[in-house]
């Protein structure tokens, strides 16, 4: 017996069409616009990578590497990961195609990525990730223009409220004084940790900072927080960054238990965080990383860059109207008579760049139908009657009292007509 199950898509994992993909290009547009600006170029890399790549970078005992990864073994015998996120991609093309040699270098890209993570709301096992890297100059004035244009790129595209949180994790002699006095603090309450977090505690201390549990939460309000263990450099750093996100007149606030999920995190951390009230989580967030274009073989450069997750994007605008499939209109020919010239002015609309769609299946009565389940604002029609006098009979899709139901115009005058009627 045919097991339907098996074609339905993996548990996680969802299809992207219709009015969903129209909002996924719409975004990404829109960041690229806002992106372009401040420089930054497009790169695409492989969705898979060595295993290597993502070991090396993010860290073995994160949670990314230990338990959400998808790896397998190729017919080659290779260990092959499907990529989780998009930086060490990134950072790997850089050294293999030898763009080291351009830089400073700002990168974009955007596309699927795979964690195997519980599914939930904003969250699947193959998500769409938009992602900025900004490789080789390091200072107060990158950290914070890279804050800036991630919050400008939010208010490109939409009207929803969010919240940016800033951080900073320090530089090695900060991280190596907080983590003891982290190891010291949660080695007091070990017994009331979660299990994941007493794991943690022996392999990856800061990472119990960024616990769900509830239990963790309470007991990480009391730790200590890592701008009192801040080197002379890291504090005068974080505090001019701080400064200048003032000056841009952006208001965030200071997150002391913010960490980032991946290793390769130093000096300025930060989360754009949404406070809509449909969605409450975070959207995106980044940082700075010091030794990762190294890792690689690489210059010794710092990098800063910062990911959103679209899916996340998508569920916080609160105008459901606000992007949606573009409007367009039906060129409805009567009969088989009519094709030909219903056709010449399919060509001619989208010569101007209209959307139209050509609909000569059955009778009147049904193509209209097919004009209104493609959801075409305005329907087109040409008849015997309309061929000799050169004029189109339009039927408006959506009447109201302020647009009749149907109007004869001109064929001279039928594409500015279009134009005054098709809302965008």
């Amino acid at each position: 017996m045919l097991n339907l199950d098996m074609f339905r898509p993996v548990r996680g994992m969802k299809d992207l069409y219709g009015a969903d993909l129209a909002k996924y290009n719409y975004i990404i547009q829109k960041a690229i616009k806002v992106s372009t600006k401040y420089g930054y170029k497009q790169i695409n890399t492989p969705v898979v990578e060595y295993t290597e790549v993502f070991q090396r970078s993010i860290g073995s005992e994160t949670d990314v590497v230990s338990k959400e990864m998808y790896t397998f073994i190729d017919k080659g015998g290779e260990s092959i990961t499907l990529r989780p996120e998009g930086t060490a991609g990134v950072i790997r093309a850089i050294v293999s195609e030898n763009l080291t040699q351009k830089l400073p270098l700002k990168l974009m890209y955007y596309g699927e990525m795979f964690r195997y993570d519980r599914p939930q709301k904003g969250r699947y096992r193959q998500f769409r990730q938009l992602g900025f890297e900004h490789i080789g100059d390091k200072g107060p004035y990158v950290d914070a223009l890279t804050i800036a244009m991630a919050s400008e790129i939010l208010n490109s595209i939409g009207s929803f409220d969010f919240k940016i949180l800033v951080n900073t994790l320090g530089d090695e002699e900060t991280r190596e004084n907080y983590t003891k006095a982290i190891v010291k603090f949660f080695s007091r309450h070990e017994n009331e940790l979660s299990e994941e977090s007493k794991a943690r505690l022996k392999k990856n201390p800061l990472r119990i900072l960024d616990s769900k549990d509830s239990g963790d939460k309470e007991i990480c309000s009391m730790a200590p927080m890592i701008t009192d263990y801040l080197s002379k450099e890291s504090g005068k750093y974080f505090e001019e960054v701080c400064r200048l996100l003032n000056n841009f007149g952006l208001n965030y606030e200071i997150d002391s238990f913010l960490v980032r999920g991946l290793d390769y995190y130093s000096h300025v951390a930060f989360e754009l965080k949404s406070t809509a009230n449909n969605y409450k989580d975070s959207l995106g967030g980044g940082g700075r990383y010091d030794k990762l274009l190294n890792m690689f073989g690489g210059p010794d450069v710092s990098g800063v860059g910062f990911a959103f997750g679209i899916e996340r994007l998508i569920l916080t605008l609160e105008n459901a109207n606000f992007f949606g499939e573009p409007k367009k209109t039906a060129v409805i020919p009567v009969s088989d008579e009519e094709n030909d010239d219903a056709l010449n002015l399919l060509k001619l609309l989208h010569n101007c760049d209209i959307n139209a769609e050509f609909i000569c299946s059955g009778n009147l009565n049904k193509k209209m139908k097919i004009a209104n389940k493609l959801d075409c604002e305005l329907a087109l029609i040409i008849g015997e009657n309309e061929r000799k006098d050169g004029t189109i009979m339009v039927k408006f899709m959506n009447s109201s009292a302020d647009n009749p139901k149907s109007k004869s115009v001109n064929y001279n005058q039928i594409v500015q007509f279009v134009k005054n009627n098709l809302h965008s």
